[in-house]
């Protein structure tokens, strides 16, 4: 008996040492060992252009159009970047696994069932990797181009930083645990090219089993949303068990919006797309005053760095620095001239649909219609042009108790005074491409309030020092101006491109009370 059981522990030992009592790598044969680690990547590329083709196509065709051209173009432009990044690096990470693998006491040696155990570890580092991207601006500098497509498809894969491998750090612990490093290397392959197929909209949602522990492109398009409840949720890259863990996990509900809060200003230079945040990044260490806010605005977290330099923008918007004023403005007007435009043509096409179904009558489009002002106690601010007899109208949104949803704090409707004045709400399409609105939260009580249509002009939300009601604001030159009335004049031209007059922003100064006409001549 004590015989076998000393034979069983000798055999036990046998094999332990079979499994990590590998023998080092020489670093002379690194060119062998990059032929024995595949480069998945180039395999899969036909297959990954295959189905982005396809998916191409189907958008193309389908009445909802996930691809936009500008943004494809960036997004292929960062994606062949890319490729030719990994290529080159692909010696260094290997030398380097090398490295640490025969540092190693504990050396597993080059069998195939330990891939199983390395990729189930490397997808938790992949985790916590991505997890700190968006929480510490240093990392996100090398994600953010991750989320700057405000389209959701296959070519969204593609985008990754071409410096993403500061992040290698974070993989150094699986590395530590003494897999081959060309099994190390084939899980990474196989992590990236699992993430390929969740970034589409073309599959809806799998069987719960599926949705809850692994990564679906329902999963992931909550990841990309811009959304309170879809902020920094379902990080997992493969498997969702992390996030249920640690507490990140959301379900896709309603559909996300996708894009970055402040967009970037080029869709297809892949330069400013993948170094944006390091350009603001040392403008704002520049600007900065002493080692501690300087620290700040590198490893800070970008919604701490968004909110700080909001507070500095309004204490310095009481004090204008004189030699940028005109500059400001300037850029100020040709932004509203711009929003104007594209307000007009959503209108027009908007409409025509509407009065597709409605009896024709004869319009004089000589002079602008006389149009009824709207009332209402929670009424913030309407929108009006001429021939058009309706208006939309932004009222606070509140919640069957009372209380102002935080959520969606402002909603906007039609007043139908070409069906007797009968109230409708916007449709979907309307809410998300023509007149809805996209809120943020602010601090004091506050919200970013942001016409879909035009996202670069914000408008603020926020209580009124006279009576403590909510309002909406605009800034202008330092001054808070109350919005009261949007209206735009238009006189001819064609359906796809109306000539518009002007722009008329009816507004209230807060600090004198003294109402006013902003006009913008087109």
């Amino acid at each position: 008996m004590r015989t076998t059981v000393i034979a069983s522990l000798q055999s036990f030992w046998q094999d332990l040492i079979s499994v990590f009592g590998a023998a080092p790598l020489p670093i002379n044969d690194l060119n062998q060992l990059q032929k024995s680690a595949p480069d998945l990547m180039v395999y899969a590329l036909p297959v990954v252009f295959f189905c982005t083709a396809l998916e191409y196509g189907f958008s193309h065709f389908a009445e909802h159009k996930s691809y936009e051209k500008k943004e494809t173009i960036g997004s292929v432009f960062i994606g062949l970047g890319n490729l030719a990044v990994n290529l080159l690096m692909k010696a260094v990470l290997l030398y380097g696994a090398i490295w640490i693998y025969n540092a190693l006491p504990w050396r597993m040696s080059l069998n195939w069932w330990t891939l199983i155990p390395c990729f189930i570890v490397y997808d938790c580092c992949s985790y916590w990797s991505h997890r700190i991207s968006h929480f510490n601006r240093f990392f996100w500098a090398t994600h953010v181009v991750h989320h700057s497509a405000e389209h959701y498809n296959l070519t969204v894969a593609f985008r990754q930083s071409w410096v993403q491998h500061f992040k290698i750090v974070f993989f150094i612990p699986v590395a530590s645990m003494g897999f081959n490093p060309v099994i190390l290397f084939v899980a990474s392959q196989l992590s990236t090219l699992y993430q390929f197929w969740v970034h589409t909209e073309a599959i809806g949602k799998l069987h719960p089993f599926i949705e809850k522990y692994f990564g679906t492109p329902s999963n992931h398009r909550v990841h990309h949303g811009s959304q309170d409840k879809y902020l920094d949720k379902n990080f997992g890259a493969t498997f969702m068990i992390w996030d249920h863990l640690f507490g990140t996990f959301q379900y896709e509900e309603e559909k996300p919006v996708y894009g970055l809060t402040t967009p970037v200003d080029s869709k297809t230079n892949p330069f400013i797309l993948n170094f944006h945040e390091y350009r603001d990044m040392i403008k704002d260490v520049r600007q900065s005053d002493g080692i501690k806010e300087i620290l700040f605005f590198i490893f800070a977290s970008p919604g701490k760095i968004y909110r700080h330099k909001l507070t500095n923008i309004e204490k310095a918007n009481g004090t204008p620095v004189v030699d940028k004023k005109t500059h400001i403005k300037n850029k100020k007007i040709k932004a509203l001239k711009f929003a104007g435009m594209l307000l007009v043509i959503i209108l027009l096409l908007s409409q025509s649909l509407n009065t597709l179904s409605q009896p024709s009558k004869k319009v004089d489009e000589s002079e602008p219609l006389a149009l009824p002002t709207p009332k209402g106690e929670n009424l913030l601010f309407f929108l009006q042009r001429n021939p058009d007899a309706n208006t939309v109208i932004y009222e606070l949104n509140f919640k069957s108790t009372g209380v102002l949803d935080p959520e969606n704090p402002v909603k906007g409707s039609w007043i139908r005074y070409t069906e007797q004045g009968k109230y409708k709400e916007l449709t979907g399409i309307e809410r998300r491409f023509a007149y809805g609105v996209k809120c943020k939260a602010l601090q004091n009580d506050e919200f970013e309030i942001r016409l879909v249509a035009y996202k670069k002009l914000p408008l603020y939300l926020k209580r009124s020092e006279t009576d403590n009601k909510y309002k909406i604001y605009i800034k202008d030159e330092g001054k808070d101006l109350l919005l009261k009335r949007v209206f735009v004049r238009v006189n001819g031209g064609s359906f796809w491109f109306p000539k518009v007059e002007y722009i008329d922003l009816i507004t209230v100064n807060s600090a004198s009370g003294i109402e006013f006409l902003k006009r913008i001549e087109i």
